[in-house]
């Protein structure tokens, strides 16, 4: 069965104008008397924060103060020539106070601490001790990994003394473990001491933390594994990497003052802080594969935060090239093997429903063909992250604790002697460790990390050879401060780069090295700089880019070499979407009714894959879509614009949707368009910036929770896939009404919108049993379309497509439409 339909408009924007000017002004006038209304009751700082409140409730973020850029070293001028980063969001500053640090950072003195056993001296010179007094029956349990099955293994003692011989018999024999051990054993509570039991309540906060006194101690003890002298040549410099996970450059340096006064106080050692350095991408993955492997992510192959990577991370890359000239290389993190982290998801060695063993022996695979000789410290996460009641650190707890200390202080503090045991051995080592401490929600627990850096950059210093790079991948990706500032956004692709640069390792790299590092701390800085510095010391000399980078401004030694004065974010590998830290690589643009349309555009591209993958894993349904609702953004703003170096128009803004428990809370979606000098519009890419993992228990089958908004309400019940959806009470979008224009009967309708910059049209089909497959001819006056003419769309039971924007490129717009259509009977 075939059908017509024919409509027409001509804008008139006059009247919509005069609305607008009209509700400006009214505007302007309510919020200038809400601020002047006298008040005789309220002091002047009680007045601005009055003000503040407001503002707060227009702009929805802190907007009152001119903030500046945090910085290393602010005795050193600013060049006004090339990349100058993006002057701070006024207000942000306040805000990260606000968030950051208007309360004590999180301890760990919920927890009794209580050490069974210590060691002093090393090799056969050890002396073992272990406390008779703690436990209460004298029997104590040691806890090992097995390596042959990676399980952690007790074994009980029937008192301390005999622990105390099987611990002294790991330091002297000259045999090869993991560097550490738990050891655990029964206490008495009522024996706790006064002074002891306040110190944990005083501690107690009842908000974010919980009291643990229960009646076993436990114990994790460093002990570092036997080192066979080597043979390290003048010019083998150790390296030692340490990648913390989600922390800026500003917020590494508002949140570590201990760990940048000791960077500091160095006189021999140079510290290089790398001012511009660009993030490659919000996501922790493709950093490291860009890093050691040098490859990019594809766009054309996404793959979610829940999925496994298409490939696994390279690390031999790199790591080939240190072994083959006798290195030891070790991998470390604070995440647990056997969860879906970390490590095993970067090397696709995570087999989940098999035994222990059998995953034990995939891992040790895996990290033989990386080129990892060594895990240990990682060994011992599951244990403390099973002890913090969590499978992995990204949400909760705000501190994570183990015997009363920080998780981290154990890991540094492994490293720390290994790395100086290795090096006065004259054994070269390449270490690479990755904490997760700032990776969670509220952005504060990066502080507990302060104390223990400044310790250990300060034994780093000191490795006459050992060449330290502090990095991050991206800042924060969720939380407050990205919800209330845009300055978070920006924060967010400006990654945290250190190097410390004993004289020994500044002998090797030589003069041009040294001033190249001096040089590239105000220049713009993308990690394949470092993977190239890397594979220099790897391979030796690197002459020529890989191909796929010769598109880069990038030196074939990377890092170690200058940096050219004018490279813009065009000549760095950025995965969109990403905001650029330079000044003037975008503008920002206002939101008038053109980007509503481009935003509509987004919104319905969005729409349409919710509804492509809701169809396919749900063929029967009576429905376009399901518990994963239709997404209506509530408004759009932060909106940035440049023009490629073709002329086309790129566009990036961020997309606010209403929850469906909640219409006060919005998912911010981050949408980056491209607009076609030639005519079109494509949807680039997405990212979500809110969290959405609580999505994934009302998510509807087959679709991508990070496309997904349901609602988290257990009594509502799940939607009914055999009914209809009431797609007739469709709002408003923008401001912008929906009308509806009946084509076939009551089953097909068009459904259209217009703003005085252009028109939006999707299709609907209200009927059970018919499909509609639909063509859409469009002839048009000073207008573009996104999509070219004719426009098609099959539409099934219940569903309600996007199809086409019309945006206005001239005055005197006018469009006009037919629609034809194909209609089958179906049973579903």
């Amino acid at each position: 069965m075939m059908g017509r339909f024919r409509t027409s408009f001509k804008s008139r924007v006059f009247a919509v104008k005069l609305l607008v000017c009209s509700l400006l002004i009214y505007s302007a006038y309510f919020l200038l008397f809400l601020l002047l209304e006298p008040d005789v009751e309220f002091e002047s700082s009680l007045k601005r924060m009055r003000i503040n409140s407001i503002l707060r409730k227009v702009h929805g973020k802190v907007a009152f103060k001119e903030c500046h850029l945090e910085r290393y070293n602010s005795s050193i001028p600013l060049s006004p020539y090339g990349c100058q980063r993006l002057t701070p969001v006024s207000g942000s500053c306040q805000l990260a106070d606000e968030l950051f640090f208007s309360s004590p950072v999180d301890t760990c003195k919920h927890q009794l601490r209580n050490n069974i056993c210590h060691f002093t001296g090393t090799g056969a010179n050890v002396v073992v001790k272990c406390s008779e007094s703690i436990c209460v029956d004298k029997k104590v349990s040691l806890g090992q990994i097995d390596p042959d099955t990676g399980d952690l293994q007790w074994q009980d003692f029937p008192s301390t003394q005999h622990l105390e011989r099987h611990l002294r018999a790991l330091f002297v024999k000259k045999t090869d473990h993991y560097g550490f051990c738990f050891i655990r054993c029964a206490i008495d509570i009522e024996e706790i001491t006064d002074e002891e039991a306040y110190e944990v309540v005083n501690s107690f906060n009842a908000m974010e933390a919980y009291i643990e006194v229960d009646d076993i101690a436990q114990q994790l003890l460093i002990i570092p594994p036997y080192i066979n002298k080597g043979k390290q040549s003048l010019t083998h410099i150790n390296i030692n990497i340490l990648f913390i996970d989600s922390v800026s450059h500003s917020h590494f340096l508002r949140s570590m003052p201990k760990t940048l006064q000791t960077l500091r106080g160095f006189r021999e050692t140079t510290v290089f802080n790398f001012e511009l350095f660009q993030s490659l991408k919000g996501r922790t993955y493709e950093t490291l594969q860009a890093l050691f492997s040098g490859e990019l992510y594809d766009v054309e192959k996404p793959f979610g935060t829940q999925d496994m990577p298409p490939t696994p991370v390279k690390l031999n890359r790199i790591l080939s090239g240190f072994k083959k000239q006798g290195y030891e290389t070790m991998y470390t993190e604070d995440l647990c093997w056997m969860w879906e982290w970390g490590l095993v998801k970067n090397l696709l060695a995570y087999m989940p429903g098999y035994d222990i063993k059998s995953r034990w022996e995939l891992l040790k695979v895996a990290l033989e063909k990386a080129g990892i000789d060594r895990v240990d410290m990682t060994l011992a996460s599951c244990e403390i992250l099973h002890d913090n009641h969590h499978r992995d650190s990204f949400h909760g707890p705000p501190a994570l604790c183990y015997n009363g200390q920080y998780q981290h202080h154990y890991i540094l503090e492994y490293l720390r002697k290994r790395q100086v045991l290795l090096e006065a051995n004259r054994k070269p080592f390449f270490h690479h460790t990755l904490l997760n401490v700032a990776h969670d929600y509220h952005g504060r627990r990066i502080q507990t990390l302060d104390e223990d850096l400044a310790n250990y950059v300060k034994t780093v210093s000191e490795l006459h050879n050992t060449f330290t790079i502090i990095l991050s991948d991206h800042g924060n990706t969720y939380g407050e401060f990205i919800k209330r500032s845009e300055e978070a956004r920006v924060e967010m692709f400006h990654p945290v780069l250190f190097m410390v640069v004993p004289p020994g390792v500044a002998k090797t790299l030589g003069e041009k090295g040294m001033n190249a590092l001096k040089v590239n701390q105000q220049r713009l800085v993308s990690i394949l700089d470092i993977h190239y510095a890397l594979r220099v010391l790897s391979e030796g000399n690197v002459k020529n880019l890989d191909n796929k980078h010769k598109k880069y401004s990038i030196k074939p030694d990377g890092i170690f070499s200058e940096v050219a004065l004018n490279r813009s974010c065009s000549k760095i590998p950025r995965i969109e979407p990403n905001v650029c830290i330079c000044q003037d690589f975008e503008v920002a643009a206002a939101n008038d009714a053109t980007y509503a349309l481009m935003a509509e555009f987004a919104l319905g591209s969005i729409n349409n894959a919710i509804q492509q993958q809701f169809r396919k894993s749900n063929p029967d349904a009576m429905r376009g879509f399901g518990s994963c609702q239709r997404l209506v953004a509530h408004r759009f703003g932060n909106i940035k614009q440049r023009y490629n170096e073709i002329g086309d128009h790129e566009v990036k803004m961020d997309l606010h949707i209403p929850t469906p428990d909640n219409s006060s809370l919005m998912e911010i979606f981050m949408v980056i368009l491209e607009v076609s000098r030639k005519g079109g519009m494509k949807l680039v890419t997405y990212e979500r910036m809110t969290p959405y993992s609580q999505f994934e228990g009302c998510a509807d089958k087959g679709v991508a929770t990070k496309l997904c908004v349901c609602s988290l309400n257990k009594m509502q019940k799940r939607v009914d896939l055999e009914e209809m959806p009431n797609l007739n009470s469709h709002h408003s979008i923008f401001g912008s009404e929906t009308v509806h224009e009946p084509v076939h009967k009551k089953c097909l309708f068009i459904f259209k919108r217009n703003n005085h910059a252009g028109v939006v049209l999707e299709a609907a089909n209200l009927c059970r049993n018919k499909k509609y497959a639909i063509i859409i001819n469009i002839s048009t006056v000073n207008m573009t379309l996104s999509s070219p003419s004719p426009v098609k769309s099959d539409l099934w039971p219940g569903m309600m497509s996007f199809l086409v924007v019309m945006v206005q490129n001239a005055l005197g717009w006018d469009y006009e439409y037919t629609v034809t259509f194909k209609l089958t009977d179906v049973k579903l």
